[in-house]
């Protein structure tokens, strides 16, 4: 799927009488982000509305927006090469693609330009996806076509998912195409230990950067059969092979995978490791240091508790301490 769709898209929505929906973004390959919407009520049409853009060098950044009493709110960011944008005089310009066309009235945009918009589906494109996509959306079909135009989703793209074996509905497409999944990427997903994977899976390992790449760096680490949900917590939290070098050198390689997570979760770095065992500790089981950064056990905290004549050489010892409200000494981390 070829897009030029370099910046981040975000989608707000806004219900009516609700304050409840987001927008979350995810860098992937810092191009686009995630869109979720929670509790959306009332339909959404993203048919019209009011345009604001920008343009440097020969990249026009583009907002959209609208807001109704009956219909909600939305806001949308992406941009496009200049070349991608049609003139029509002086009056107004268009953005074709195969999935449909916006027509923005006004200016083009030199500076700064502002006008009205309006968006039409290309029905012919909706006529090839029949029978081929499936749609059970209802009210948000119209939201999910709109992302397809975003990702500048073609037919050949449709059609190459397709024979990939996979039967994505309108929903899935439309993550695709926002999330930027190209078709080498899935198959280059297929020559790793993460072949046939749901189309869900493989749009968050897009959202989390999930590369072949870092793929192969966890198998060197000791972590290529790890789940497929395990290896996108990884992702999330920042696990990576620099990371369990880290833990290694410290004297905590090999953990298991989802203590490993843990570690990452709660920030748990080699300096804090080193911090408690220049305590004079003993060495402490992992699950003990995690429980130790839980509850915000410091050497200081240790340190101090030892000096008011609490001696003992367990971790664990002094976490109860913590918790027990014991010993009062301040923990700086």
């Amino acid at each position: 799927m070829k897009t030029l769709f370099n910046l981040t898209v975000v989608l707000v929505f806004f219900a009516i009488n609700t304050t409840n929906l987001v927008a979350q973004k995810n860098k992937q390959n810092n191009h686009v982000t995630n869109i979720s919407i929670n509790n959306f009520s009332g339909s959404l049409e993203i048919n019209e509305g009011f345009w604001t853009a920008t343009k440097e060098k020969s990249t026009v950044y583009i907002q959209l927006m609208n807001s109704r009493t009956t219909q909600g709110s939305f806001f949308i960011n992406f941009s496009v090469d200049e070349s991608e944008l049609t003139k029509n005089g002086s009056a107004s310009f268009e953005l074709n693609r195969e999935v449909g066309k916006i027509t923005f009235k006004g200016q083009f945009p030199v500076n700064e330009s502002t006008g009205k918009f309006s968006f039409v589906q290309n029905n012919n494109f909706k006529t090839f996806l029949k029978g081929k996509v499936l749609t059970n959306v209802t009210k948000k079909e119209d939201y999910y076509f709109f992302k397809l135009f975003l990702g500048n989703v073609t037919k050949d793209y449709v059609s190459s998912v397709l024979k990939r074996g996979y039967k994505p509905t309108l929903k899935q497409l439309g993550k695709l195409a926002i999330h930027n999944v190209s078709l080498d990427y899935m198959d280059a997903l297929e020559k790793t230990n993460y072949r046939n994977l749901e189309l869900d899976m493989i749009v968050r390992f897009a959202i989390h950067n999930v590369s072949v790449n870092y793929l192969k760096e966890l198998e060197q680490a000791g972590y290529g059969n790890i789940d497929a949900q395990m290896v996108k917590r990884f992702a999330i939290h920042g696990v990576d092979a620099d990371y369990i070098k880290e833990l290694s050198d410290a004297g905590y390689g090999n953990l298991e995978a989802n203590m490993l997570k843990k570690f990452a979760t709660h920030k748990i770095s080699s300096r804090y490791i080193k911090s408690l065992l220049a305590t004079n500790i003993h060495k402490p089981t992992a699950n003990d240091i995690k429980k130790a950064k839980v509850h915000k056990i410091s050497a200081s905290f240790i340190q101090d508790a030892q000096n008011k004549g609490y001696d003992s050489q367990e971790l664990a010892y002094y976490v109860k301490l913590k918790v027990r409200g014991r010993h009062k000494a301040k923990s700086k981390i």
